[in-house]
């Protein structure tokens, strides 16, 4: 230990890389590898400079890296730079491929990652940017291939880290654009699935299981001890007189009513109840449900009530067939802790389905306090799909089932949870046009034909005189909706796909001509063979956190279609993104924290950066949704995430038009910046994302706008108990531990120094004069 501890010391260099210049060999850079075993060693011939090489060549597929645990100062800005050269690298399946990254320690995530070399390439130069960790832990890495097999040869060089000084370096915001393009306001997209209780958690109804098909356990979990679960029916009463059981022989919807038989003999009460009902005195909610009898009083007993408190009772009758009753229910309390039962005086059987208690006062069926602050984040364009859609193991979902009536469609399962019957694929498109978004709809491909794909174009969008139109009216709608946005299928992939696409486009098209198409993950094959029909092209990144990868998978798909699209100018829509999809358990926490937000904001600077390509993208997800929600919500109120704040400030302050930045620092780092101008030229504003934990000045230049001083309105988003903490949040508790503050800044003259706080986005927003 002593021994190698010497040796280490002598390899380390000045920049704290240990053996950077290979001069001790391999001394310091254990591999990891996957496959075949690569060829490794110090090449003195092939050179750069006069610096010896890392050689490492594989003939067969490999994935094999080469990785370093440094020691770098939190908050700090850095750069790693090296060298880097290939012969016949063909990457395979391997994502990464002859480059150089910075990660966490052992790999475990990707701070920033250089360009990928493909085939032959000369010694080129990349450069790395990042931030130190908060802990000071950090891991360089030279990749031959990795995250995926790969074959061929490349040689790393004159590695070195270079601490840089911001404060010394000026950021000129000037009015030349930044790419041809204009900022959508749709690059701030919302995504809603069906998703254990994501919808379940915007819908205003207050019962669980009213169709009595029984819950299951979600597939999913962050805090199994602790994780919301839907309140079950239980039996009420005289319970030792009862008999409770599904009845797949009478129903209303779905395959089962709840029997409920009280025993012959004396006199009894008797029936079912739920917990957990949240009430806000004097908000009236109306009771409904479908039953039927023999025997008995001739009426059911309907409670609110909590131990000894009542908060409102009512009578509905009950005869020999189906027939639905309802009653107006007004608590005279407030409490989430409610219990709703439903009893009768027997002996005798009754027979109940579709049971409701919703508010009298929403928004469509849609909760009023959901509504307003999904309307104040101006999402644009809101997508509707996710995995259940094309997947049958995940849940039954076909749209045709949520269409109709309530009362008679068949409840299906998402991920476990059991879906409201009210909050259809219809309610679900009047929610999102009631909040002024475009709908974004995502047909299933799994099992489905394109006759299917245009009957449901045809349903939402065709006259009153077209089968599916004249369905919609009997429905209840006779006005199209309108949806000009349509996918087709759900993170699709493959030869069937691609060869389906076009048929499933030309059939939609047929229904509506006027719609844009979306295609799902894009590839060279599918954008050659669907280019003619498509207007956009869609990949899903949930590692946004590294910065330069998502840059790059995205340029990478801006020169697929330059290749392949025969000149058709088809778009990118990110129809899903995050820091993270799979987490599960408690790493999933992750999504509801201030870093969260200033990671997710990161990303949006990004596509700022990148408006001429990807003209839509929604952040996945909108609600609940085990964290990874901007909003969180239980029965009876809400907070708001530090994400969606920051998707507040960029959805309302941002410009159409990306401005070019001049510095000698990357624009996304120290802190990462995007500037904008207004549609109208009458407004400037810059946002900066400082994810260090330290302050960072910086001087700001405005020449380009006039000599005059300037006054600015600012936002600042951060942690207002100042506690240093990047995985700090909101809660039920602390709802606005993180939220927006507004001031002003005053300067005498166009150019200034600005302090960024730590861990905080901040939002510069000027007036233009002329």
């Amino acid at each position: 230990m002593i021994l190698l501890g010497i040796v280490a010391a002598l390899s380390i260099q000045s920049n704290g890389i240990v053996n950077a210049d290979f001069s001790s060999g391999m001394t310091g850079w254990p591999r990891a590898t996957y496959g075949a075993e690569p060829t490794v060693s110090i090449d003195n011939a092939v050179k750069h400079g006069s610096t010896p090489s890392l050689r490492v060549s594989c003939d067969q597929p490999t994935d094999t890296a080469f990785g370093q645990d440094i020691h770098v100062t939190p908050g700090a800005f850095y750069r790693f730079t090296g060298w880097v050269k290939t012969k016949n690298v063909r990457p395979g399946n391997s994502p990464v491929f002859g480059t150089i990254q910075v990660q966490l320690p052992g790999g475990t995530s990707t701070l920033s990652t250089g360009h990928n070399h493909e085939g032959d390439t000369d010694w080129t130069q990349e450069s790395v940017y990042f931030v130190g960790p908060g802990d000071g832990r950090a891991r360089v890495a030279m990749f031959l291939f990795g995250w995926g097999r790969g074959t061929g040869t490349a040689w790393f060089s004159d590695l070195k880290l270079d601490t840089l000084k911001t404060e010394e370096t000026p950021m000129r915001i000037t009015q030349e654009p930044l790419c041809p393009g204009r900022i959508s306001p749709m690059q701030y997209g919302q995504f809603i699935e069906y998703l254990c209780d994501l919808v379940p958690s915007m819908w205003a109804e207050k019962l669980y299981d009213g169709s009595f098909e029984g819950l299951t356990p979600y597939k999913f979990r962050f805090t199994a001890e602790t994780d919301f679960k839907e309140k079950p029916w239980y039996p009420f009463g005289q319970a030792n007189r009862l008999k409770v059981e599904q009845d797949a022989s009478t129903f209303i919807s779905g395959a089962h009513s709840k029997r409920i038989e009280l025993s012959e003999g004396l006199p009894c009460t008797g029936g079912i109840a739920q917990d957990g009902v949240a009430l806000t005195k004097g908000k009236a909610c109306k009771f409904s449900i479908y039953v039927k009898g023999t025997g008995g009083k001739g009426h059911l007993k309907v409670r609110l009530f909590h131990e000894t408190a009542e908060y409102a009772v009512t009578t509905v009758p009950v005869t020999a067939d189906w027939q639905k009753v309802s009653a107006t229910l007004t608590p005279s309390a407030t409490t989430d802790e409610a219990t709703l039962s439903i009893s009768f005086e027997g002996p005798g059987t009754i027979w109940l389905d579709n049971a409701s208690l919703m508010p009298v006062d929403t928004v469509g069926g849609w909760r009023k306090d959901v509504v307003k602050v999904l309307t104040e984040i101006k999402p644009a364009v809101i997508r509707v799909g996710g995995s259940v859609l094309d997947d049958a193991n995940l849940g039954t979902f076909e749209w045709t089932d949520t269409i109709g009536d309530p009362d008679k469609r068949k409840p299906f399962g998402a991920w476990g949870g059991m879906q409201p019957m009210g909050a259809g694929l219809e309610e679900v498109v009047q929610l999102i046009q009631a909040v002024k978004a475009e709908p974004l709809i995502c047909v299933r491909y799994e099992k489905k034909t394109p006759k299917d794909a245009a009957n449901e174009v045809e349903y939402f969008n065709g006259s009153v005189d077209t089968p599916m139109g004249g369905l919609r009216a009997k429905n209840g709608h006779p006005k199209p909706y309108g949806i000009k946005y349509w996918q087709v299928g759900n993170e699709r992939w493959g030869e069937e796909y691609w060869k389906a696409v076009p048929e499933f486009c030309k059939a939609m098209l047929q229904a509506d001509p006027k719609i844009k198409l979306l295609s799902s993950f894009p590839s060279d094959p599918l954008i050659k063979m669907a280019a003619p029909y498509i207007d956009y092209t869609s990949p899903h990144q949930y590692d946004v956190e590294n910065l330069s990868g998502s840059l790059e998978e995205l340029e990478n798909t801006r020169s697929m279609i330059k290749k392949n699209a025969g000149g058709k100018a088809i778009k990118l829509a990110v129809t899903e993104w995050n820091t993270t999809a799979g987490d599960i358990g408690l790493p999933r926490a992750k999504l509801w924290t201030l870093k969260n937000a200033l990671d997710c904001s990161r990303y949006q600077n990004l596509l700022h950066r990148v408006a001429d390509l990807v003209e839509i993208a929604n952040r996945s997800n909108l609600t609940n949704s085990f964290c990874s929600g901007i909003i969180q919500s239980n029965r009876s109120k809400l907070y708001l995430t530090p994400t969606y704040y920051a998707q507040y400030l960029y959805a309302n302050f941002g410009g159409t038009r990306p401005l070019k930045i001049e510095s000698d620092l990357p624009v996304n780092l120290s802190p990462d910046t995007s500037a904008t101008l207004s549609d109208d030229g009458k407004w400037l504003t810059v946002f900066a994302v400082n994810e260090s934990a330290t302050d960072v000045r910086r001087i700001i230049d405005l020449t380009a706008f006039g000599d005059g001083g300037r006054d600015a309105e600012v936002w600042t988003l951060g942690d207002t108990q100042k506690a240093g903490e990047p995985d700090a949040t909101n809660s039920f508790a602390a709802p606005e531990r993180i939220v927006p503050i507004k001031s002003t800044f005053h300067t005498s003259g166009p150019k200034f120094d600005y302090n960024f706080p730590p861990l905080s986005i901040t939002v510069l927003r000027w007036k233009l004069k002329g």
